[in-house]
């Protein structure tokens, strides 16, 4: 199974690394090991995310809801401009931080 967090040696431990997460491939595993252990700081590199989105939007959405738990914060990084207006369409834009 691919690690999905693994703290890289040069990075300080209080900053989180951007990490290539493949939502569309994530496993139900992978998903499971995230939310019995989410990390303060959720950092999802969305330049891998393919649009349009091969199973919707709203597939995309789902799983980024299914990731937020109280106490973590979601960060979406490298993301799409017709990603980020379907976020802000959707009124998520204060629950998820984008990073274009």
């Amino acid at each position: 199974m691919q690690k999905l967090f693994e703290p890289s040696a040069a990075a300080p431990s209080a900053v989180p690394a951007v990490l290539p997460v493949n939502l569309a491939a994530l496993t139900a595993e992978q998903l499971a090991d995230l939310q019995l252990a989410p990390p303060a700081q959720l950092l999802i590199d969305c330049r891998w995310l393919p649009l349009p989105h091969p199973l919707g939007i709203g597939h995309f959405v789902t799983q980024l809801l299914q990731l937020q738990r109280p106490g973590t914060g979601v960060w979406l990084c490298n993301v799409h401009p017709v990603l980020s207006r379907c976020i802000h369409s959707l009124q998520l834009g204060t629950m998820f931080h984008l990073n274009g």
